[in-house]
């Protein structure tokens, strides 16, 4: 019997001696006022396109960490900024997939985000975004009938 968990143990744990650390997005709900006065712009915007950085060489593998460019097609901005007004196309760095906090990448999708500049280009994520609609909101001041909004910070865990 003792061999037979002792063979068991051994069968399981070796595939976990090379496992890599497994990746997720944490997010921690933030103050989306206290969020706008901190960010270096804010705006809405319609996802028009998903540019790669840096492509792999072929077979190598692909990460949802790898930065990819979201291009946007800027509608309102409530937080003025390089190359943010209304009608431009705008360039947000971020993670490639969900899983690294990265952008939604839904072709055509509406979405308020809050962007620092660094580098000379701005940065955001998933934790970083907030509904049009909460973002109007909030911008403007009319907090009185609109429940408190929140939005979420991420923290990549490993």
């Amino acid at each position: 019997m003792i061999r037979r968990l002792t063979v068991a143990a051994i069968a399981l744990g070796i595939p976990l001696v090379g496992a890599g650390p497994a990746l997720a997005c944490s997010c921690v709900p933030l103050n989306v006022r206290e969020e706008l006065k901190s960010a270096d712009g804010a705006f809405v915007g319609r996802l028009v396109a998903v540019r790669e950085v840096d492509p792999p060489a072929e077979g190598q593998p692909i990460s949802s960490a790898d930065p990819v460019d979201y291009v946007y097609r800027v509608g309102r901005v409530y937080k003025r900024g390089p190359g943010l007004r209304r009608g431009n196309r705008v360039r947000v760095r971020s993670a490639r997939g969900g899983a690294s906090c990265g952008l939604p990448d839904v072709i055509g999708g509406l979405i308020g985000i809050l962007a620092e500049r660094r580098n000379r280009r701005w940065h955001s994520g998933l934790c970083l975004t907030t509904t049009p609609r909460r973002l109007r909101h909030v911008a403007g001041g009319t907090g009185a009938k609109v429940r408190p909004d929140r939005l979420l910070r991420c923290d990549l865990k490993t």
